[in-house]
């Protein structure tokens, strides 16, 4: 076969290989292999063949590749092709999706064939686009492939793997080609450790630029070392003035056109808002609780464009960040098609969700870090070109806690001065002045608790939407809460030690060097850091004195402190909290002394001196953070001490490297009505399930409401719920309980109606122990050999396991927590659900015991005002997840007898849609009517 190697440039052989098992040294064989050829960003061959690999191959492997023995009895052993496959990729660039894998198994097989391996450069396409697609939220080949439209209809056979691989590459390739000159420089610099010679990819790229005649894009420009995304200057409109509002059907029908469909309850709920804040003598507070598929969101952004165009703001705040981001990608675009004026729409989150790019640049001086920080940067470095937010959730990581985003993340704009190299960039300044000219602001539930004072202004009225309005009151007490890991600030002050003097690396000490104040105040420093680390040392030490011995066997103890105890040990007064003061104000003081001397000969420094001062700050405001941790825990338990708890968890036999320290209030005290609705002129509190029962009182009190200062407005959900849903109770189910026989029971259960219904399956449960248990358990059925099954805490963590589920075809997850809300799985993504338990809080955790004997104080029910209402609240919006759109489908099973055969399960029932179809059946009769219920709607 010609591979045209010649002038035309290097040509790469994409691979994949089916194999019978993943391991080089247990016997493993290619049982399929697949080889396009690209050469200047074109396919010009491809080759592909199964292999007869002298073996069974494993029931699993037969189930994932669709290759059964019977396939392969004609096929040629690899001995045969050998000599093909090793003339194909002599003096080609190997490519592969995790070419760790496939380059060495090609080569294993090679030598088991008599020939030599391969001694040519091997690239990874997983780590090229990680680094070239750097927002992407997955990178196994078929996520990527969805994600660039790549036509891939045949995962795991190796020929359309390689093919969607080398489409792929072609498109990476393209990437490279755009790529600025500086930032391809910079790249080819950072002494980048990825799989074998993928970094080739950047030189060759460099090779071909210096062939170019190459300008920066227009929407680019050269910051200091960084290049960055340019900004779009803020339009204002000039003919500003209030526009008619189209109040009726007729008006309504021409105000959607074509664009958007007529939804009779999305007009009202549009009506009802107007109607509602457009008069003064109306109650300013709303409450609509708006079902899924109202089309709610546009359904209260539309009147309050008309409300406050073009003077005053609309502050919206929801539940979480990906929800922020929703609204600003896909609801806003919506609302300006439809509107005859242009509102514009920021974000706004905490500090710590943005770069820093000052802190960021310094860090690309450090070439010695660990390879996974390295890539980091990379991929940060490429991000920046497209950015114009700063926002690291655009990142889509899953590491957000290493120590490196720590070093880099933004400390707030009152840690910035105008005279830095990147002040007129930063994203926070930037935000700042697109705040001035924003008609509406789409923050959180958390940064509004702590910042409503700073989403509004004298000269503007400012009306508030709580979104999904059920989790307000839960962040005033998060708010409250602290937690502190003295495991982390032990690893904090070991980094401050090694910054001030490791022998192995630039440190402080070298930096200073030849300052003799400066080698004074650094010796003064590493003292000072000593005695920090005592003073923590004791304070853990006491602290443990307050912990009651264990009974427990588990390897976590989580057990409450006594609230009288712990003023004592936590007073400030005290010699052992005072010695902690002094060490870390004696830690500023040395420090602050070095900044000067440094700031005092600015020129004189090397870009990785800046970086060593930048990281020593950065950790000694994490010791910051800690102490003010400390004063608040105080402030609270002396303030408040009957409204307080206050906690300590450890590892059993790793006690005090281990122990983490936690506490906040049981009430939210009027926070809400106190320090956030003040600053707002009229709210709006919205989300599809607030009710948990036909009164009020859980959510006026939740939400620090006065019920003759409100109105109530409901709008049930559009969908056809007898006919898209139901709903079976498994009336013979068995209690839960944390037995055995329990556990049995659920494994076999799930086992039966999932073998027998091959579908997008959520199994909802309590506990991630059960989870454990029950998966365990599953290991032993047939699912395994069938079904990518998921599990929260064993497979991955709640982001990752959610985004394999979204991609699949028939999964199963198995998830707890989270996973009852905030989740949307339209269409086929979703069609079983399973609850296991109905969702009341464990009453084994710290915080509820507390928050019951603070209600039993009171002389209230601690089941009846907040137990139950809680359950109800969570099972809403469980069973929720299942329609989300009018074109959905789907079923739920409850496995939990006790819906029907307690008294309290008629509330859960009457909380549920009325048409929603419920049938009370035995267990064995689910799979067949899960089968006949799917039958009728596929």
């Amino acid at each position: 076969m010609d591979k045209h190697q010649s002038s035309k440039g290097p040509i790469y052989a994409v691979v994949d290989l089916e194999t019978t098992g993943t391991s080089l040294t247990s016997g493993s064989r290619v049982i399929q292999i697949g080889c396009v050829l690209v050469q200047n960003q074109k396919v010009i061959n491809q080759f592909e063949s199964k292999v007869n690999p002298g073996m069974a191959i494993p029931q699993a492997v037969q189930q994932l590749t669709g290759i059964h023995n019977r396939d392969l009895k004609q096929a040629p052993y690899f001995d045969e092709i050998a000599p093909t496959i090793y003339a194909l990729l002599t003096e080609t660039t190997f490519v592969a999706h995790n070419v760790n894998f496939d380059f060495a198994f090609i080569n294993m097989e090679l030598e088991r064939a008599g020939y030599p391996t391969l001694e040519i450069p091997a690239i990874d396409t997983v780590t090229l686009s990680q680094i070239l697609m750097p927002t992407a939220e997955s990178f196994r080949l078929r996520d990527l492939t969805k994600y660039l439209a790549i036509e891939h209809d045949n995962p795991h056979s190796a020929i359309s793997d390689a093919d969607a691989t080398a489409t792929l590459l072609i498109d990476l390739m393209k990437r490279l080609d755009q790529l600025p000159t500086p930032t391809l420089k910079r790249l080819q610099n950072m002494n980048l450790k990825l799989p074998l010679d993928t970094a080739l990819m950047f030189d060759r790229a460099l090779v071909q630029r210096q062939k170019q005649n190459y300008r920066l894009p227009d929407d680019l420009y050269m910051s200091g070392e960084l290049v960055l995304h340019k900004v779009r200057p803020v339009q204002v409109e000039n003919a500003l003035k209030r526009r008619p509002y189209p109040h009726t059907k007729r008006q309504k029908l021409a105000f959607f056109g074509d664009q958007f469909q007529y939804w009779p309850i999305q007009a009202k709920l549009m009506n009802s808002i107007y109607n509602q804040f457009s008069h003064s003598d109306t109650p300013r507070q709303l409450v609509v609780e708006a079902g899924t598929g109202t089309g709610k969101t546009l359904g209260y952004l539309v009147p309050l464009s008309y409300l406050t165009y073009p003077h005053d703001q609309i502050i919206v705040s929801t539940a979480t960040n990906v929800l922020q981001q929703q609204i600003q990608a896909i609801t806003i675009p919506q609302l300006n098609a439809l509107l005859p004026f242009k509102m514009t729409a920021v974000i706004v989150k905490g500090n710590q969700h943005y770069i820093h790019l000052g802190r960021f640049a310094r860090s690309l001086s450090m070439t010695d870090d660990a390879p996974n920080v390295q890539l980091l940067k990379a991929r940060i470095l490429v991000w920046l070109l497209t950015t114009t937010t700063g926002d690291l959730d655009e990142l889509n990581l899953n590491a957000m806690n290493s120590p490196f985003f720590a070093q880099i993340r933004h400390g707030g704009l009152r840690t910035l001065t105008p005279d830095e190299p990147y002040y007129r960039d930063d994203f926070l300044v930037r935000r700042q002045r697109a705040l001035q000219f924003a008609n509406i602001i789409i923050t959180n539930h958390a940064y509004l608790v702590a910042h409503a004072d700073e989403l509004t202004n004298d000269d503007q009225q400012a009306y508030l939407v709580v979104d999904e309005a059920q989790h307000l009151s839960q962040s005033v007490m998060q708010q409250s809460r602290t937690t502190i890991s003295f495991q982390r600030v032990a690893t904090d002050i070991n980094q401050l030690h090694n910054l001030v003097s490791h022998r192995d690396e630039h440190n402080l000490t070298s930096v200073f060097k030849n300052l003799p104040l400066g080698v004074y105040n650094v010796e003064l420093l590493y003292d000072d850091l000593d005695q920090v680390s005592q003073a923590v040392t004791n304070l853990e030490e006491a602290l443990m004195d307050l912990l009651p011995p264990s009974q427990s066997s588990t390897a976590q103890i989580e057990q409450p402190i006594d609230n009288q105890a712990f003023q004592k040990v936590i007073n400030f007064d005290l010699p052992q909290m005072i010695e902690l003061e002094q060490a870390l104000a004696s830690v500023q003081l040395h420090f602050t002394s070095l900044q000067r001397l440094f700031n005092g000969r600015r020129d004189s420094w090397l870009m990785i001196d800046r970086y060593l001062m930048s990281q020593f700050n950065s950790y000694y405001q994490s010791l910051i953070e800690f102490d003010q941790q400390l004063h608040e825990m105080s402030k609270t338990v002396q303030d408040q001490p009957a409204a307080a708890v206050f906690w300590l968890s450890v590892n059993q036999g790793n006690e005090t490297s281990t122990m983490k320290l936690s506490g906040g209030l049981l009430e939210q005290n009027h926070f809400l009505s106190h320090h956030v609705y003040p600053y707002f002129s009229a709210m709006i509190f919205t989300g599809a399930t607030l009710f948990t029962s036909h009164k009020s009182s859980y959510l006026y009190q939740h939400l620090d409401l006065v019920a003759d200062q409100v109105r109530i407005k409901r709008f049930g959900s559009p969908f056809d719920f007898q006919q898209q849903t139901h709903l079976y109770i498994a009336k013979d189910a068995l209690e839960p309980e944390q037995t055995s026989q329990y556990v049995d029971y659920l494994a076999q259960t799930i086992a039966e109606i999932t073998i027998a219904n091959p579908c997008q399956t959520m199994i909802l449960f309590n506990s991630l122990v059960t989870i454990e248990q029950v998966y365990s358990r599953l290991r032993n059925t047939g699912l395994f050999d069938q079904r990518d099954i998921l599990a929260q805490g064993i497979t991955g963590n709640r982001d990752k396991i959610l985004k394999q589920f979204a991609t699949g075809t028939d999964s199963v997850l198995l998830g707890a927590a989270s996973f009852w809300e905030g989740i949307d799985l339209p269409e086929d993504q979703l069609q079983l659900l399973i609850i296991t338990r109905l969702p009341f809080d464990s009453p084994d955790q710290v915080m509820v015991k507390a928050q019951h004997e603070h209600l039993k104080a009171q002389g209230q029910s601690p089941f009846y005002q907040a137990d139950l209402p809680r359950m109800i609240m969570r099972m809403r919006q469980g069973i929720g997840r299942i329609l989300r759109t009018e074109d959905d489908y789907g079923i739920t099973i409850v496995l939990d007898p006790r819906l029907i055969n307690r008294r309290y399960g008629k509330s859960v029932l009457n909380m549920l849609p009325e048409n929603l179809p419920v049938d009370q059946v035995a267990t064995n009769q689910l799979a067949n009517l899960v089968k006949k219920f799917l039958k009728n709607h596929r």
